[in-house]
Order: structure tokens, then sequence, then C-alpha cells
């Protein structure tokens, strides 16, 4: 092998070692991306232009690496340089090296920039027939990279599920958080009343709210949903007057006592095509209430958070989510304060 117009006087020895040298440990990803180079250009001076170097510097990068490896990976005949058995089976290895070094520095510029990852995402039953969906698809169209995980969980547990870092994000009504948790808007979505099938209301088209203050309601504890118990009750003080709030709403029986009369609800609209049977919704009258969806998250700005909220922005301004309502979650949440009386006593999760 030449360096410049200079003989190389390392002589090959048997087997293609380098005589008199003994192989090293490591090898830089520069000389494997000047070998590479030269073995497809056939040619130093040729290699040297495509990396924008000097050729001297190519020859030395070449010598380097074959004294790391022990062995001599390329010869020069009169007309071009050629590739040892050596070199040959070192040149297919190199190649896949290289591949693998680019793809991990494009990878984790893109991760960088939150376009791959793992999101980790968790979500109350509220967000499960629209809200959640819509936002898995609009993230998997803006970042096809990006493997999504989900969970449905309390909103009372969003907190230590997010300081504990097994999860990122959490989509959950709002309310309140200890400090250092970040939040944002996702969606504002208009609360309708439900009620059995069977009850005189049901066939109404609107339903003023102060016309059910002598109705039991049904709605989860606040130490199981704080953002949607917030909600109804401050939406049920605002319209004046304090909900009776039944003692057995818990997990699934609500909807067995909604369909058997035994009580009413505000729910989120989104829910009127999964409603089980003997339960219909009905609007109500101006003025009208809604349920407030926060992304909440408690590490910094993470990238793909970032960008996940950008994506559920984006989404939100198409589908009209954020529109203002007459009332909103927000003055509910203020007007819902606990009171002495309350039946569950409010506290942070």
């Amino acid at each position: 092998m030449l360096s410049g117009n200079k003989p190389d006087l390392s002589l090959p020895g048997r087997n293609g070692t380098v005589a008199g040298v003994a192989p090293g440990p490591g090898l830089e990803l520069r000389q494997l991306r000047t070998f590479a180079a030269v073995a497809k250009r056939r040619s130093f001076t040729r290699a040297a232009d495509d990396l924008h170097i000097a050729q001297q510097a190519v020859s030395q990068q070449i010598q380097a690496l074959e004294r790391s490896l022990g062995v001599t990976l390329l010869r020069r005949t009169p007309r071009r340089v050629e590739l040892t058995a050596e070199g040959q089976v070192f040149l297919a290895d190199c190649r896949r090296v290289l591949a693998a070094a680019d793809r991990a520095a494009r990878r984790v510029q893109a991760a960088a920039r939150g376009e791959v990852g793992t999101l980790r995402l968790a979500y109350t039953l509220t967000t499960v027939w629209d809200t959640i969906p819509r936002l898995l698809a609009r993230l998997a169209e803006a970042h096809p990279q990006v493997k999504i995980e989900t969970r449905e969980v309390f909103g009372a547990d969003v907190p230590e599920l997010l300081l504990a870092e097994r999860y990122d994000l959490a989509l959950a009504p709002r309310t309140s958080y200890p400090a250092g948790f970040h939040s944002r808007t996702v969606r504002r979505e208009p609360l309708r009343v439900a009620l059995s099938t069977t009850d005189p209301l049901a066939r109404r088209k609107h339903i003023a709210l102060a016309t059910l203050a002598d109705r039991m309601f049904e709605v989860w504890p606040r130490d199981m949903a704080p953002g949607f118990y917030d909600t109804v009750v401050g939406t049920c003080r605002m319209a004046g007057f304090e909900p009776q709030l039944d003692e057995q709403a818990t997990g699934n029986t609500v909807w067995g006592n909604l369909a058997r009369g035994r009580g009413v609800a505000l729910i989120n609209a989104s829910l009127a095509r999964q409603l089980p049977r003997g339960i219909a919704l009905v609007e109500l009258t101006q003025p009208t209430a809604t349920l407030t969806y926060d992304a909440v998250w408690h590490q910094g700005e993470r990238a793909l958070i970032q960008r996940s909220l950008e994506a559920a922005a984006q989404l939100a301004s198409e589908a009209g989510w954020l529109q203002e309502p007459t009332i909103t979650a927000a003055a509910a949440h203020t007007a819902s304060r606990p009171r002495p009386d309350d039946r569950q006593r409010a506290r942070l999760p």
C-alpha cells in the first residue's frame, strides 16, 4: 500500500497479517468510512475527493486501521487499489457498522425532535369513546415512528402514575394537581343528562338542570374521579342547588342505577353511541355545561410530549374541541370547592 507517491514499507505477513504488528483494540468510525470510500472508488485520490480530505490523510487513516486490526486490507496495483481477501471480509462488516451508526444517529436526532420513541399515555373512561381514538389516530398519522402504550386509569391515580414515571402523559377531566405538574387543555365537551328511558323527562328534547334538583345524582366518588366529580357537583351548584349524591354510585353500578331509574347523571355527549340499554341522553337547556379534558404531565418539556401536544392542538382546532362554552368546566371546578356536607371529602389524589 502507498502513502501518496511514497511506498508503504509495511509488508503483509503470513495469512494477510502486517509483519511485526499486533492487533490493537478499538476502531474509529472515520477510519471505517475512509476504508469504505477507498474500497468503493478503488483509488486513494478519488476517495480523498469524495471525503473532502487530503490524500495523505486517507493513507494515514488506512495505515492506522490496518495497524489496529493487524491485517492488510488494501494492496495497490499499477492501475488501482485492490482489496485483499481479508479486506473483502472486513468491507461487508464495515458497511453494516457504518449503516447502523448512521441509523442510530438519525434515530437519536429524531428522538430529540420527538419524532420517534415510546409515549406512555394514560387516560380516563370519559375519553374512551371519542377523544382517545381520534387522538391516537392523529398521533399515528403525524408521527408513525412513535410507539404509543396506553392504559385506562382512574383520574385519582394520574398524579401518582406520572410522578412514578410509569406514564409520560395523561388525559383526564380537569382538576387540581400538586406543584410540579403541567397541564394543557385538549377538549371541552358538552354534558348531557342521562336518565332511564322510562323516565317521562327522557321524551324531552331539552332539560333545565334546575328541574333535577330533587333527583338523586349518580356520580363516581371524588376519590375515584376528582375532575369529573368537581365538574358535575360544580355545575349543579351553578344551577342553584346542591346535588343529592347516590352512596351506591361506584364503578359500573352507575349504569344499572340509571337504567332502573334510581337516579340521573351528567355525562359527556360522546358516550351517546355507547350507552347501555335503558339509558337515554337529553341535552341541557341554556346555559349548557361542559367537561374539560386536560393533558397532564410531570416531567419537563420533553420533545415527545411536546410533539404529542402539538398533534392534539391541531386536532382540537380542526374538530372545534376548544370552542368557548356558556358554562366552563373551570368555573364548575371553582364552584365545586368542597363543603363540609359533601358526601366525599375533597382531597388531592
